[in-house]
């Protein structure tokens, strides 16, 4: 194992942890109902997908899995198109689903590189700055006319994200110098 591949891992495996330190009451259908760190690919998403349907359909009912599961979707589609490639080609990342006192949330993080935070930051921005109905019609006219960035994206996974969410969406970005930028990702989603 390279280096960089050592140091990314290890930048990741500290904010997971950081993540799932946070304390909750025992017993209280609270807390870490998921975590994962290590590579993503469209079979390591179908594999999350189903341990999320089953641990959230268990506390907060089909409707709320499926609000869930779709912005997990989104979540993971987002880093296995923006996510740094280490020299082995895969993308890494840390995932983590809690059930709070405030809803579901889905906390995942990647490295990026600093033109991806720009456009990120931008996008992010703008949708947060939206009502609900207002992200519901940019979200239409996306899917009608949205521009494609050279990876593909048109920002219609955030603004799908952005209508599944109790609130604004969540973001940080911390420099980790060669490794790239740590960005973290925080939806939350109502029981």
């Amino acid at each position: 194992m390279s280096d960089a591949h050592k140091a990314s891992i290890e930048i990741l495996q500290r904010e997971l942890t950081n993540v799932l330190q946070r304390k909750t009451a025992p017993n209280s259908g609270l807390g870490t109902l998921l975590s994962y760190i290590g590579p993503i690919d469209s079979n390591g998403l179908d594999h999350l997908l189903g341990l999320t349907q089953q641990s959230t359909a268990a506390i907060g009912g089909r409707n709320a899995m499926k609000r869930v599961c779709h912005v997990l979707i989104e979540c993971l589609q987002n880093v296995m198109r923006h996510g740094l490639v280490n020299a082995k080609g895969l993308t890494q990342l840390y995932l983590s689903i809690e059930s709070t006192p405030v809803g579901f949330q889905v906390h995942c993080g990647n490295l990026i590189d600093a033109p991806t935070r720009v456009l990120i930051t931008d996008k992010l921005s703008q949708i947060n700055g939206l009502s609900p109905a207002e992200i519901r019609k940019a979200y239409i006219e996306t899917l009608c006319e949205g521009e494609m960035t050279e990876k593909g994206g048109a920002g219609l996974g955030l603004l799908s994200m952005a209508k599944k969410a109790t609130g604004p969406i969540e973001y940080s970005f911390e420099d980790k110098g060669r490794q790239g930028e740590l960005f973290t990702l925080t939806v939350t989603i109502e029981h």
